[in-house]
């Protein structure tokens, strides 16, 4: 993603340029969660279709950070050391429980809203959803855009249901996410994307104990730049240049990049289903 700093504004664009993937199992699909519309404050301009396929794809997101303490993620698996350094264990499952945390309608931990874009003309070309990263107190709740192409875009379009989790599945079965010699772009989700988003969120940042950065001093993750336009591909670079000491002090980490979390989540919750040792990209 990248960030818009603009009148006081931050907006993180989930760009159509980026590419995920999961893996899952012959274990019967999980129920969806309903973890996500409890922390909605409501929806804005979005069609009863259009709700239907966000409120799935924040199930599913519920379900990808759920996994990693369901199941928990292994930190010498390639799921983790892709994306994130011993060091990032802890505020990366703060992350996670915080999206999975809302499981809980009485004590939702923070609260957004979810506005549909009709005619896109707020959405830069190529982008997926625009979250507000401003810090802001109660009542006012951040919002995240969601832009027209997420619901027309291949990176958008399944779902943890999509596809059987049958390993090592035979010509004649149905498609599975378990198929061998799958990239990590041919396991993106919209769960994975809104994950993605959800990070973003100053009030989830917080709640997880990211330190606040840039001008607005959010504790939202952000959108690393000047490495591959492939999110996923750049979340791997970032953790590279940290792993060769290339970093300057002060810079992004991995937890705070928001594909980092996001996709460590993807990669594990599918390698734990399908049996597969590692993705690639």
């Amino acid at each position: 993603m990248h960030s818009q700093y603009a009148a006081g504004v931050a907006g993180i664009l989930f760009s159509l340029l980026q590419t995920t993937s999961a893996l899952p199992t012959s274990d019967p699909a999980p129920a969806p969660s309903t973890l996500f519309p409890r922390a909605l404050d409501k929806y804005v301009d979005c069609s009863d279709i259009q709700k239907n396929k966000l409120g799935q794809g924040f199930a599913d997101a519920a379900t990808l950070a759920r996994w990693t303490f369901d199941h928990p993620i292994d930190l010498k698996y390639a799921a983790y050391t892709h994306y994130l350094r011993p060091e990032d264990e802890k505020l990366a499952k703060a992350v996670w429980d915080l999206v999975q945390q809302n499981n809980d309608p009485t004590n939702a931990p923070y609260h957004f809203t979810v506005r549909c874009s009709p005619g896109g003309a707020e959405c830069p070309t190529g982008s997926l959803a625009i979250t507000d990263a401003t810090p802001r107190a109660l009542p006012a709740v951040a919002q995240m855009l969601i832009c027209p192409a997420f619901f027309t875009s291949p990176e958008t379009a399944k779902n943890l249901t999509s596809k059987s989790y049958k390993q090592n599945p035979g010509r004649r079965d149905p498609p599975s996410w378990c198929s061998p010699g799958q990239k990590f772009s041919d396991f993106e989700t919209a769960g994975h994307t809104l994950l993605h988003e959800m990070t973003h969120l100053d009030a989830l940042g917080a709640g997880a104990g990211l330190s606040p950065r840039g001008n607005l001093k959010s504790h939202g993750t952000d959108d690393v730049g000047g490495l591959s336009k492939v999110y996923q591909t750049a979340a791997r670079q970032l953790k590279k240049l940290w792993d060769d000491g290339k970093q300057a002090p002060g810079a992004i980490t991995p937890v705070e990049n928001a594909e980092n979390l996001a996709a460590a989540a993807t990669e594990w919750y599918f390698s734990d289903r399908c049996g597969f040792h590692e993705i690639t990209s």
